[in-house]
């Protein structure tokens, strides 16, 4: 991910076919494009991004500046253009700005039958639990007969306990707040039944993510920001 390393690759013996033009494209794999990106396979436009630009000039690969702005030429300058522009040599697309381009290009593709348009959101699983004796207890609870139960509004929040100062915390394989077994040993709120809490405490990024919004109602208890004063153009003032 570092943009001053040095980029490697290897040409594969193919090409892939441009669906909009019909152009032969020179597939390569890289350690420089991001597997996480999409489907981790990416069409390169080396004029107007730095790191595209970059492995063309070290393995000789062309550079096709294709929206005109005032910009240097990034094939003498070294400098990718992601500035806005019109296009230039991209036949019937030449004189769209980026954005018209795009939708022409999506039209022309989904006339074809060879694509549509999509939404692609770069949301990623979060694993927010850590094995740690202090942040945020996470509020389930685990019970043999009804598995996972939240633990109910009215017993939030979940708060640390006490003792913990001065005790043992070095690895044993399970969270240090499973050491404190009269806070960890409780009643499962549907059944009754014993049960356990979870050990685990959230990421700091839970908390980050949201505690800005508790400055619009400081003093609120009923939950940890009033949702109607953090809506959009609500406008409050401080009391």
């Amino acid at each position: 991910m570092s943009a001053n390393r040095q980029k490697s690759g290897v040409f594969l013996g193919c090409h892939a076919v441009n669906p909009a033009n019909g152009a032969l494209l020179p597939a390569w794999a890289s350690d420089y494009v991001l597997a996480e990106y999409g489907h981790g396979a990416i069409m390169a436009v080396p004029a107007h991004d730095q790191r595209d630009l970059d492995f063309a000039r070290q393995f000789g690969l062309p550079v096709r500046l294709v929206v005109e702005t005032a910009a240097e030429d990034p094939q003498v300058s070294g400098i990718a253009v992601p500035e806005e522009g019109r296009l230039i040599r991209s036949g019937p697309l030449d004189g769209l700005t980026k954005a018209e381009a795009i939708q022409r290009i999506i039209e022309v593709l989904q006339d074809k039958g060879l694509g549509r348009a999509a939404t692609n959101f770069r949301l990623r699983d979060w694993l927010v639990s850590r094995q740690r004796f202090w942040g945020c207890p996470i509020p389930i609870i685990h019970c043999d007969s009804c598995g996972e139960v939240a633990v109910p509004d009215e017993d939030l929040p979940v708060t640390l306990p006490d003792g913990l100062r001065g005790a043992d915390l070095l690895p044993r394989g399970i969270s240090p707040l499973a050491g404190a077994k009269d806070w960890v040993q409780v009643k499962c709120p549907e059944c009754g039944s014993e049960a356990r809490r979870d050990t685990d405490t959230m990421d700091t990024f839970v908390d980050s993510s949201w505690y800005f919004f508790r400055y619009c109602s400081p003093r609120y208890t009923q939950g940890p920001f009033d949702v109607e004063l953090v809506a959009p153009g609500c406008r409050w003032t401080s009391t």
